[in-house]
């Protein structure tokens, strides 16, 4: 009898001391078999519920050329707080080495953008449309993760209006275990690289041909979501006007 009882003891100090374990294996085999389709539903639901977000990246840009290759950098980072706390800068490095700077900016329902190209700050109609202005020359980082934050207020295609997708071999990036998935965005193939246990993006990836070249274009993120976001990120704070 004492025998059995021990044996019964055991036997549930087991099942106890596992269950955490049993759990965790089930989640993490549960996200693991996720579909392209589902994946991508929940990194929209991850940013546009989010409280907070802030993120810095660089999108790396390669030439494809006759004569060769060359590369372009564009540095940027995001600070983003709800309701409506919303910072965004992009920079990028000219051929000379001067250095130029995007900002977007919102507070409540003041918006204001200030480039170097055209000095001056300048109030937006919209956050919307201040990103828009924003989006070609920071190579799409300024329309990307907004978009997924603000679903309902920054127009224009998203993410998780990618066609055709498909899910492709796992991967790392940065040291994080990615989710990636493959499919078309504007009608041209994209990979987008997902963090395995924040559902955050954390790398796009495409290429684009032209008729005399073509580009390699990878945007990677690091992201950080849902912690206090100290207010002078969410600063304006052009250079003062000479």
């Amino acid at each position: 009898m004492r025998s059995a009882r021990a044996i019964s003891f055991w036997a549930i100090l087991g099942v106890v001391v596992s269950s955490p374990f049993a759990i965790r294996s089930a989640a993490a085999q549960d996200t693991a078999d996720l579909s392209a389709q589902a994946l991508l539903a929940r990194v929209g639901r991850t940013y546009a519920q989010c409280k907070s977000y802030q993120d810095t990246g660089v999108v790396r840009i390669v030439y494809l050329e006759p004569g060769g290759r060359r590369i372009e950098e564009r540095p940027f980072k995001t600070a983003f707080m709800r309701p409506d706390r919303f910072r965004f800068e992009y920079q990028e490095t000219g051929i000379l080495g001067t250095k130029r700077r995007y900002i977007v900016w919102r507070l409540g329902s003041h918006v204001q953008t200030w480039w170097d190209v055209k000095p001056g700050i300048e109030k937006a109609a919209s956050l919307s449309s201040a990103l828009s202005g924003a989006t070609g020359v920071s190579g799409g980082s300024a329309h990307a993760i907004p978009a997924l934050l603000l679903p309902g207020e920054v127009e224009g295609r998203r993410l998780t209006d990618m066609t055709e997708v498909r899910r492709i071999a796992d991967a790392e990036v940065g040291g994080v275990g990615c989710f990636c998935v493959e499919g078309k965005y504007a009608n041209l193939p994209r990979t987008v690289c997902i963090d395995r246990t924040m559902f955050l993006v954390r790398r796009i990836e495409f290429q684009t041909t032209f008729p005399r070249f073509r580009t390699q274009e990878t945007t990677t993120y690091e992201p950080l979501i849902n912690e206090p976001v100290a207010q002078e990120v969410l600063e304006f704070d052009p250079p003062a006007e000479k």
